[in-house]
């Protein structure tokens, strides 16, 4: 069951690998600002956002033919769930992802943070780095899209979003910047969260004091206990049966889940 689980988790969605070619191709962005100075064409980004989905969406179908290189290596192979579940892509949703791509990169390429960091006397200093820090005995993991500081000693917090504006993601900087605190010696004074939404071309600076920490660590705390309360034995991080939970009330959205696969007897059971 847990190896089933670990495959299963290394699934991906269009949108999501769509998500993740974005931030691929930001991430190139800022490393030729801070080389050149320049930015790249969208022609440049665009090609190479396509290049990433038509190497997913080659790989997930020959992974179809013959599924056990992925069960031997899951983290390895780039496979779409849409595959694996055998729903297929349709048109529709390959004009929707081209659409979401086309409005992603031309919004990238003129978002705020973005002409900031071409600026005069602005430093880059993190790029998709990931790291921990230490919250009640347990690592959190941080992982900031992007730190620049700007000419006036701010620093700014960026995290890219291809989705749909959310009010969840100013806790999530308030994590990042939480890292940049105890990591980097910075006062939060000096912070700015930024939450980048390259789907509509908005941005949205998010409050980051000592109140915003306090609060975040609070969510953190509660989070931690109810993770460690799904443990039969927290010390060894071993779970509870997995009949030990109900399913949940609202099936809607069950058959695009990862791990459908564990599920779908149960849920043929009831009904769903």
């Amino acid at each position: 069951m847990s190896k089933t689980a670990y495959r299963l988790k290394n699934l991906t969605g269009i949108h999501l690998l769509l998500g993740s070619a974005v931030h691929e191709v930001a991430e190139y962005t800022c490393k030729i600002i801070d080389s050149s100075g320049k930015l790249p064409t969208e022609e440049t980004l665009t090609d190479k956002v396509r290049f990433l989905l038509n190497e997913a969406w080659k790989e997930s179908r020959q992974l179809t033919k013959d599924l056990s290189p992925w069960k031997a290596s899951p983290k390895k192979y780039l496979f779409l769930y849409e595959f694996y579940y055998g729903y297929g892509i349709s048109k529709d949703l390959i004009a929707k992802i081209k659409e979401k791509m086309q409005f992603s990169i031309k919004n990238l390429l003129t978002c705020k943070s973005i002409k900031e960091l071409q600026e005069e006397g602005v430093e880059m200093r993190l790029l998709e780095s990931m790291d921990t820090f230490e919250l009640f005995g347990t690592p959190v993991y941080a992982v900031p899209d992007l730190v620049y500081k700007r000419a006036d000693g701010k620093w700014v917090v960026v995290d890219w979003k291809t989705g749909k504006e959310d009010d969840a993601h100013a806790a999530q900087l308030n994590v990042y910047c939480m890292y940049l605190r105890d990591k980097m010696g910075v006062d939060v004074e000096d912070m700015i969260g930024r939450v980048e939404y390259l789907l509509t071309g908005n941005y949205r600076d998010v409050e980051v004091t000592k109140e915003t920490f306090e609060e975040t660590e609070r969510d953190i705390k509660e989070s931690i206990d109810e993770m460690k309360a799904a443990l039969a034995d927290p010390e060894e991080n071993i779970p509870h049966d997995m009949y030990s939970y109900p399913l949940s009330e609202s099936k809607r959205f069950c058959r695009w889940c990862n791990y459908y696969e564990l599920c779908e007897e149960e849920l043929s059971q009831d009904g769903g």
